[in-house]
């Protein structure tokens, strides 16, 4: 390959917009994830497992709420076909918000034993009113968020994520060196996620006449118009979500929170990829690919695999040295008491590997309206992940191998989520062009 023809794909790639608006996310995720790594090994050296342990269950459960709390309304924001819709969707996302936080507030206070007990989770049983609080400001954020995706506000989301590891890492610190113990990684995200809200609320307020253009009617138009998000995309997520946050509820059940706590920072390590790159990729993808819209699936197909063929390079490092030196950087960098969360994140690499490279174009399911297929894969990923916990308690696994049972069984559908995505594709590719013969 000659100089010319690498200075011609530089300039079609990075100087794209499409390649600008990842590298802008990408950018302030980069720095706000940096300064959580510069921040961890003094976090875990101020709490020990067990304690992160309890973060860890607090943070599975409040995912399996959280993902649910607008009914997934939320995600039509960016494909509205005008901001008139978009607002009211916001709106109506915010109403089933604020009723689910008053609903779950309810039931804790009536029948806090009991909803628990069937979580595996009483080790949070002291902080359970923070639970309703983490939905509230993750569930306004993930709302509010969506609508800065429309409009492209690149530069305030890219602030706002340094915005908030800086909060919730300082708060971290300054908490558990005070000595308060489990609740100071737990404010410690609450306030981070609640930092950058308002300013991500301005987009919305600053234009004019927006907010008078919401009205009852129109609600319950949008949400007749976008009922396959709660009725197919909220399942779907619900499900996707409870595969990914269950397996630390049951190991917290199965192996205590020590256990829990080191497979919890190695979760959080192996997916910094992700965290990284990764989820700034989707949502911009998702963006971009919505803009385009159905009419030009074609495109939407080749801005896929190009995405994927980086993305596998891109991930091909962090893979190889998680799997070759994980156990001893772990306990290098985060002291001796964390080496054997490097053999889990030994573990978790290739589950992860997949999910980097496949996340971004899942959503296309989203663009053209077909969540079915979504929701069905995702109801078999929670199945296969029921099984494997299921295995290990009949037969008494390890740990260890409970977890790699756990990172084989997500590839597997990673991988099929991939074939199905594609097959999509390629069917509405020969439905638009049959169309135009």
């Amino acid at each position: 390959m000659t100089l010319e023809n690498i200075k011609k794909i530089y300039h079609k790639f990075f100087k794209s917009s499409f390649a600008k608006s990842i590298a802008l996310i990408t950018g302030g995720t980069v720095f706000a994830q940096a300064m959580g790594i510069l921040f961890s090994p003094i976090i875990t050296r101020i709490y020990p497992p067990e304690q992160y342990g309890v973060l860890t269950t607090y943070t599975a459960v409040l995912g399996l709420i959280v993902i649910i709390a607008s009914l997934s309304y939320q995600q039509a924001i960016p494909i509205a076909e005008d901001d008139e819709k978009a607002i009211n969707v916001m709106a109506l996302s915010v109403i089933i918000l604020v009723i689910i936080v008053f609903a779950i507030t309810l039931l804790i206070y009536i029948a806090e034993d009991f909803v628990l007990k069937i979580l595996y989770s009483e080790d949070i049983k002291t902080y359970k009113y923070l639970i309703p609080v983490g939905v509230f400001f993750a569930g306004l954020y993930n709302i509010i968020i969506e609508w800065n995706f429309r409009k492209r506000s690149y530069k305030t989301i890219a602030k706002n994520k340094v915005v908030q590891s800086l909060t919730s890492n300082f708060t971290k610190i300054v908490l558990g060196i005070l000595k308060f113990g489990p609740i100071g990684l737990i404010i410690g995200p609450i306030l981070g996620q609640s930092a950058g809200i308002t300013a991500l609320s301005r987009p919305v307020f600053n234009q004019q006449g927006l907010l008078s253009r919401i009205s009852f009617s129109e609600i319950k138009k949008v949400a007749k118009r976008y009922m396959k998000f709660p009725v197919f995309s909220a399942p779907s997520n619900y499900v996707y979500t409870a595969g990914n946050n269950l397996p630390v509820v049951f190991l917290a059940s199965l192996f205590g929170n020590a256990v829990t706590g080191l497979f919890g920072l190695a979760r959080v390590i192996t997916e910094l990829p992700m965290n990284l790159i990764g989820n700034s990729v989707a949502q911009v993808f998702y963006s971009e690919a919505a803009n385009i819209g159905k009419s030009n699936p074609r495109e939407i197909k080749r801005l896929s695999i190009k995405l994927i063929r980086k993305l596998a390079l891109i991930a091909l490092l962090p893979l190889v040295t998680l799997l070759l030196f994980g156990p001893w950087l772990f306990s290098f960098v985060f002291g001796n008491q964390w080496y054997e969360a490097g053999v889990y994140a030994r573990i978790l690499s290739v589950m992860v590997y997949f999910h980097f490279i496949i996340l971004p174009i899942g959503r296309i399911l989203e663009i053209f309206e077909r969540q079915r297929e979504g929701l069905i894969l995702n109801i078999i990923r929670l199945a296969m992940i029921l099984t494997v916990f299921y295995i290990s308690r009949a037969i008494n696994l390890t740990s260890y191998q409970t977890v790699a049972l756990y990172s084989l069984s997500n590839s597997i559908t990673y991988i099929a989520l991939l074939i199905i995505v594609i097959k999509i594709m390629n069917s509405e590719i020969k439905t638009k062009e049959k169309k135009m013969a």
